[in-house]
């Protein structure tokens, strides 16, 4: 990988991600007005001009909404923008992401359901790599969460229907982010592997009722770890 010449942000790029890094968090959620423009300049250090073109800058994005006499609001992402890794990239907290595993319980399952009837011998071959990879790596200690997420992305793919494929690649950074959570879960990241493992030879042995179920179980129970219980 080369590397790439530093980027200077100016003080407007610098303000703005600071924004965004406030929505990003759930400290500022959807609905909630951002202070006023004189107060965001005081604790920026900046002056009202930096703060005005950094709002300008998430307005543009459709992260927040603005209109004269009004104070700033957090707007909530339209379906369309969750689909937009420049926005959703952004805006990723735990509200959401819960959002996403709930679309993941309702589409991933019969998605893998269907890669069991129509994966080809190309896809499984695809997907017995990409878990030993996987294995390989956990075994030297090196990070996993790209293995993790790039499991559910092939068989998504394996499933043959373009618009499943699309939402779980849309998602992927969602995935990997919080996959890098699994070290410091005791034991997961070895379950994480075993799970994969587990649902693949479902897929492969052509068990489409099988490896749905085991699928849905292996979202719910890392759902589960990351939010609570639920139903």
């Amino acid at each position: 990988m080369a590397l790439k010449p530093v980027v200077r942000l100016t003080s407007t790029q610098t303000a703005a991600n600071q924004l965004l890094g406030m929505i990003r968090s759930g400290i500022w959620r959807v609905g909630d007005a951002l202070p006023s423009e004189k107060e965001l300049a005081e604790s920026l250090d900046v002056g009202r001009s930096t703060v005005r073109e950094a709002l300008q800058n998430l307005v543009a994005l459709n992260v927040v909404e603005s209109s004269a006499g009004h104070r700033t609001i957090v707007k909530a992402p339209t379906p369309a923008e969750l689909f937009r890794t420049d926005v959703i990239g952004l805006l990723i907290n735990d509200t959401l992401a819960e959002e996403m595993l709930e679309a993941r319980v309702m589409i991933e399952p019969d998605c893998v359901g269907l890669a069991a009837t129509r994966a080809t011998e190309e896809d499984l071959a695809r997907i017995e790599q990409l878990l030993v990879e996987h294995e390989a790596q956990h075994e030297q200690n090196k990070p996993v969460s790209e293995y993790g997420a790039r499991f559910h992305i092939l068989l998504a793919e394996a499933s043959h229907n373009r618009v499943a494929a699309s939402f779980m690649s849309s998602i992927l950074h969602i995935m990997q982010e919080r996959g890098r959570r699994i070290d410091a879960i005791p034991n997961a990241r070895r379950k994480e592997i075993d799970d994969h493992r587990a649902i693949f030879d479902l897929v492969k042995a052509r068990r489409a009722t099988d490896a749905s179920a085991a699928m849905r179980a292996h979202i719910l129970e890392w759902s589960n770890t990351y939010f609570g219980e639920r139903d």
